[in-house]
């Protein structure tokens, strides 16, 4: 029987429309060992659309144009090693938003940084 959607793809996925698809694409590698999933790209060699897997997700990224601006957003992810994960991120040109620190009460040490295109990184483990 064919499944509603790919094999091992979560119901639910972040899209993230940048300038410059590929320098996002090629940092998520690098912080999160991304691993490119399916990749289309317009005629002028800009990605259409790309999907990548990071841990058990799913992110799709596409090159802004004139009809799909540039948007910025927010996002969490939960990672083996927090302070590994954000040292990664501000040693590839991210800029720190908080460093990484479990706050009382808080089960999960955090930080966060914002990319290159403005977007907003929360990176957490859970440490209690």
């Amino acid at each position: 029987m064919k499944q509603y959607k790919p094999e091992n793809y979560n119901s639910l996925s972040p899209y993230l429309i940048v300038e410059n698809a590929q320098k996002l694409v090629d940092l998520l590698t690098t912080i999160f060992d991304a691993k490119t999933l399916r990749r289309f790209e317009h005629e002028n060699g800009k990605i259409a659309h790309i999907e990548l897997r990071l841990d058990d997700t799913i992110l799709m990224i596409s090159d802004s144009t004139e009809s799909y601006e540039a948007n910025k957003t927010m996002l969490h992810i939960y990672v083996p090693d927090v302070f590994l994960t954000f040292d990664k991120a501000i040693d590839n040109g991210c800029e720190i938003i908080e460093k990484p620190i479990n706050k009382q009460g808080d089960p999960d040490t955090r930080g966060a940084f914002y990319d290159f295109a403005g977007n907003y990184w929360a990176v957490s483990t859970q440490t209690n």
